[in-house]
């Protein structure tokens, strides 16, 4: 799948490079809809790039509460456990 789309953008580059340079009809117009496509590749770049920053915020600060609250009610619970046996023990 992913070759096939390689492939494509391949094709579609050549299609148009070769268009810009024969200096067809509408060069002009192909330019601006390139300078488009550019803009939008940037956006969806710095999209992406936002998205991952506010994933591993989310996963850092998930990871703090959910992680250890187990350890800490297993700590306690082996405390109390603890403490029980010993106060039998007496």
């Amino acid at each position: 799948m992913i070759t096939v789309i390689f492939l494509l953008a391949l094709g579609l580059s050549g299609w148009t490079v070769s268009t810009l340079m024969s200096k067809g009809k509408h060069q002009d117009e192909i330019t601006k809809e390139l300078g488009n496509i550019f803009e939008s590749l940037k956006f969806l770049t710095s999209s992406i790039t936002s998205l991952v920053k506010l994933l591993m915020k989310d996963s850092i600060a998930s990871a703090k509460d959910e992680d250890f609250q187990p350890i800490s009610s297993n700590v306690i619970d082996l405390l109390k456990v603890e403490n029980k046996d010993h106060k039998e023990a007496a």
